[in-house]
């Protein structure tokens, strides 16, 4: 698993440079945060596994046993976009795609899609979104639209809880079970 997660709490570092601290402060504004404030359990409208980086089929795989069983939180949009027409049709032949069906996902043609806005896959403004893309800055998924960029784990386990969430939350219910 991987053990990357979100922050626990926004932190501003001391800054002496004063360009630094401006730009950081203009990122926090746009995304509507405050410094301290928790990343976990912030709420989210869409959830995005896909891109050339961080949908390849090892990516999808994680992201499915999580899902496997559970159903993606109503108030969540999931999109799930395999980074390659190979990624595709591997991850058809081992039935992932069903799992992503079955728990509300959908399931889509590999291709840009949202990590840049392409063919109407884009947030609205003020919409938040987890998603799987490398990079990220102001509009690039949508004008107005608001991304925290994340692994494929933890965005399946936001997807399923409708709040960014630490996948090992879920990882450890299930093995509770």
């Amino acid at each position: 698993m991987n053990d990357s997660i979100p922050s626990h709490s926004l932190r501003m570092c001391p800054m002496s440079d004063a360009t630094q601290r401006g730009t950081l402060e203009k990122a926090l504004s746009y995304m509507d945060l405050r410094p301290g404030e928790s990343l976990l359990g912030h709420k989210v409208d869409v959830v995005f596994v896909g891109s050339c980086t961080n949908s390849r089929i090892g990516d999808l795989r994680e992201a499915a046993r999580l899902i496997r069983g559970r159903k993606v939180a109503d108030s969540v949009r999931m999109m799930v976009v395999p980074g390659s027409q190979q990624v595709k049709r591997q991850a058809e032949a081992e039935g992932l795609d069903v799992v992503f069906k079955e728990a509300g996902a959908e399931w889509r043609e590999a291709g840009c899609s949202m990590c840049i806005a392409m063919n109407g896959d884009q947030l609205a403004p003020g919409q938040y979104a987890v998603s799987t893309s490398n990079r990220n800055f102001e509009g690039r998924q949508g004008k107005g639209g608001r991304t925290f960029l994340a692994s494929p784990l933890t965005a399946a386990a936001t997807a399923i809880t409708g709040v960014i969430t630490d996948p090992r939350v879920l990882v450890e219910a299930r093995e509770m079970a």
